[in-house]
């Protein structure tokens, strides 16, 4: 009877084995989460830089533009 013990305490044991692949699996996907909410974060951030870029080049066009406008011969 002891014997049949002893394999009952070998099948709760074979279940804590299994925990870590479940720990490591959780870290996995959270893990991959974290490098796609940096990846938008980048995006995002790579995006603004374009967009202030474009609109600070407007501006110097338009300031080069009023410049350099003829002005009419009637003012």
């Amino acid at each position: 009877m002891r014997g049949e013990r002893g394999t009952g305490h070998r099948s709760i044991s074979v279940g804590v084995y299994s925990r870590p692949s479940e720990v490591s699996y959780v870290n996995e996907r959270r893990g991959r989460a974290v490098k796609k909410l940096l990846l938008v974060a980048l995006a995002a951030i790579g995006g603004l830089l374009v967009y202030r870029q474009i609109q600070a080049d407007r501006a110097e066009q338009d300031l080069w533009t009023e410049a350099t406008d003829s002005v009419p011969t009637g003012s």
